[in-house]
Parts: C-alpha cells; sequence; structure tokens
C-alpha cells in the first residue's frame, strides 16, 4: 500500500493549492508522501466519528468532512487535485463518481487513482501469502477472532480491476498509468494500477 502512494506522486503536479483525498480512512496519502499544499480536505463514510477524532489529533492540518459516499460536498471547480486510493473498487457506480469528482475539479486538473489488480492473478497470489503470514493474526487482535479477511474482500470490492480499467480508458482521458511491480500492461501480473484522470 505505501508503494501505491509512492507511485501516485511519480508524476508532476504543479500548483496544488486544494487537494481533496477521498476515502483514506486513517491511512491518507499525507501519511505516506511529502506534499505542498495551501489546503488539505478529506472526505470519508464515518458513522462513528472517530476518524474525524483521528484526524484532528493527528493531522491538524487537514480539514475533515463525512460524507454520504455519492455527493461530494463542495461546489463546482473548486480543486487543483483529488487523490482516490483504494476506493473506487468499493463504490457502487464507479463511472458516476468519477463524473461527481470531475465535477468539484478545476478545468486541465487531475484525478489521481491508485487500485488493487483484484481478483488478478498476482493480486490473488500475494493476498493468500499476506494471509497466511500478516493478516489473520494482525486483524484477529483488532477484530475479534471470527474476524474473516477473504469474506471482508468479497463483500467490500464490488468491482473488479478489469472493470474499473475499461470504464477509466473508455470514458475519461488518461493521461499517465502504472501497472506496479512490472508496468506491464496487464492486471493479471501485478498488485496494483495507477493512473491519472485529466477534466
Amino acid at each position: 500500500m505505501r508503494k501505491s502512494h509512492f507511485l501516485m506522486e511519480k508524476f508532476n503536479f504543479y500548483q496544488e493549492k486544494k487537494i481533496l483525498e477521498i476515502g483514506p480512512a486513517f491511512e491518507p496519502h499525507i501519511k505516506f508522501v511529502n506534499l505542498k499544499y495551501e489546503e488539505y480536505h478529506c472526505i470519508d463514510l464515518d458513522i462513528s466519528n472517530k476518524i474525524k477524532k483521528y484526524y484532528k489529533k493527528k493531522f491538524n492540518n487537514v480539514k475533515y468532512k463525512s460524507y454520504d459516499g455519492k455527493k461530494i460536498p463542495y461546489p463546482d471547480n473548486h480543486f487543483d487535485r483529488i487523490i482516490i486510493s483504494h476506493c473506487l473498487e468499493h463504490i457502487i457506480n464507479p463511472e458516476k463518481f468519477i463524473n461527481e469528482m470531475l465535477r468539484v475539479i478545476k478545468r486541465k486538473k487531475f484525478i489521481s487513482v491508485a487500485l488493487p489488480c483484484d481478483p488478478g492473478l498476482l493480486w490473488r497470489f500475494g493476498r493468500s501469502f499476506s494471509k497466511m503470514l500478516f493478516i489473520n493474526k494482525k486483524n484477529i487482535n483488532i477484530r475479534g477472532k471470527n474476524f474473516d479477511h477473504d469474506y471482508l474482500i468479497a463483500t467490500e470490492h464490488v468491482n473488479s480491476i478489469f472493470n474499473l480499467i475499461t470504464i477509466l480508458k473508455k470514458k475519461f482521458k488518461i493521461t499517465n498509468e502504472i501497472y506496479y511491480p512490472f508496468n506491464i500492461n496487464s492486471a493479471d501480473i501485478n498488485l496494483f494500477y495507477i493512473c491519472t484522470i485529466q477534466k
């Protein structure tokens, strides 16, 4: 995950006065990379307000808002850049949501997208390997002994990487893309897909 955040910064972004990050939960982009900005906004689904308290404590310069997951609570042409990392695979209507992001971003500015290559072959292998070594032990302590990582992914990742890439390339202006770790144009043999969409 950390590597995908670094890769999102591989492309040059200028004049990032106002940045919006969507759906970061407790892992915002600025936790992994240093960015220059005047305003940094985060929005997420947060019923319990735990995330809001977390941002106040750890990232007090970030303007955090909870939202409904559909309508971005900002006016048209408001941001210089949007960052959405490992989130589109959770959204029921990704094409409609990308258009909503384009509404709030300024003309000729960019949306930075990072996606897991789920259910690609390498991603499935990597998930199985990490589950054996790390995930179950770590999450059992956090979520209890009945935690089932496979079930969580099955219920939350409602869009496959193959469908998302098809939507992105068919309907939007992709200016840069990276497949990681092999940077070969195949979601089956990579773990992450990173791209930028230009308005």
